[in-house]
């Protein structure tokens, strides 16, 4: 509500449902709507107040927090500028229906910082998983397996929601980091098409990510090359995504930096996303249609020796090198082991120790909302 709105108000007290004694300022004329509000939906008020956690303590070093936390497991390692820890946390607290118990592990090295926490049902389970995994760094592998596991939430240089402090605005997985700045260019909450790069590609790859805010640094350089030792001051940019990574300017070199998304440049979020449906097999092409008339088509075009690889039902014959035949119906949905109905044929027949010699697709009934194709990153659905 505009500021304006209340510069006229009233001042009272009320109590809560459990007697808090309580005072409020209201514009004139609510009061009684007030009173009723506190004393018929709110429990008790509480100032956010963060506090040094003293039972959270990093080794030599402990965290603030603003909520009631308390460190049930507590393991430290590593040597200077490559350290880390893991901690079994529960969080009397929680506000939003968040979770209570979460394993929190944090790597911090002189070039990255690769830091997440693991949700659990319960404690229990909780500090089981810590057991099993504080000895090694596998537990953002596959904590899946584990009982009570709930989901695992990357950080990167991000402050985990419940080690916020003070008024920090917690926003989805996070605590708004203090002292990032709303960028002119790089606004709190841009799509941003970013480039990452990967080991195994030969340049770095597009993807998008929601900015979370940037935070100017300041630096002097040395002229090395002159006899004066001549001094430059100089700021560069540290950008902050979302799903925990950054974006540093003066370590970006040759890589093409981050490039925010206006409103005509949309098209690119709804093309990644159609892109990752037809890599997953949900669909073989699409369309997106641009103001002039033009269209960007994408689509999968397999080879003869891909073919038939829709799911649904097929009639098939098959002619063994023996010269005996065979004849009948297959149910088929497409996998990475049997990507089409000819390979499931194939390594079934295979089984029984038989020759193939050919394979006729005779009919064949697809699946109205199957998948039609097997997918670059499917994955067998868990029994």
């Amino acid at each position: 509500m505009p500021e304006d709105k209340w510069s006229c108000c009233t001042f009272g007290e009320c109590r809560t449902g459990i007697g808090q004694l309580v005072q409020f300022e209201c514009r004139p004329g609510e009061e009684k709507e007030v009173k009723e509000f506190f004393n018929c939906h709110i429990r008790k008020i509480n100032i956010p107040n963060t506090k040094n956690i003293g039972n959270t303590q990093h080794g030599s070093c402990g965290r603030f927090s603003r909520f009631n936390i308390v460190q049930h497991k507590y393991a430290g390692g590593g040597y200077p500028g490559c350290g880390g820890y893991i901690e079994v946390l529960e969080i009397k607290n929680p506000p939003d229906h968040r979770c209570n118990f979460v394993v929190c592990k944090v790597h911090q090295s002189s070039y990255e910082n690769r830091s997440f926490f693991t949700e659990w049902k319960t404690l229990a389970e909780a500090i089981n998983a810590f057991e099993e995994y504080w000895r090694n760094s596998k537990l953002e592998e596959d904590p899946g397996k584990l009982p009570g596991f709930i989901r695992l939430v990357n950080c990167g240089a991000l402050t985990p929601w419940f080690y916020a402090m003070g008024d920090e605005e917690l926003i989805d997985d996070y605590a708004f980091p203090e002292g990032l700045q709303n960028d002119p260019v790089f606004r709190f909450g841009t799509k941003c098409l970013v480039y990452e790069y990967a080991d195994y590609r030969d340049k770095d790859f597009p993807t998008i990510k929601t900015c979370m805010g940037t935070r100017f640094v300041e630096k002097v350089d040395s002229d090395y090359w002159s006899w004066s030792g001549k001094k430059t001051k100089r700021t560069y940019r540290i950008i902050y995504w979302s799903d925990g990574t950054y974006w540093d300017e003066n370590k970006g070199g040759s890589r093409r930096p981050p490039h925010p998304l206006r409103e005509n440049e949309i098209w690119v979020i709804e093309a990644i996303q159609l892109f990752n449906d037809l890599l997953a097999g949900k669909r073989r092409d699409f369309e997106i249609e641009f103001i002039d008339g033009t269209k960007f088509v994408g689509k999968i075009v397999p080879d003869n020796s891909r073919a038939h690889c829709v799911e649904g039902s097929y009639h098939a014959k098959v002619t063994f090198t023996d010269g005996g035949k065979k004849e009948g119906s297959v149910d088929f949905t497409p996998t990475p082991k049997e990507p089409t109905v000819l390979e499931r044929i194939k390594q079934g027949l295979a089984k029984a120790g038989k020759q193939i010699e050919r394979i006729e697709i005779l009919n064949r009934k697809t699946a109205k909302k199957g998948k039609k194709w097997a997918g670059v990153f499917y994955a067998p659905p868990k029994n």
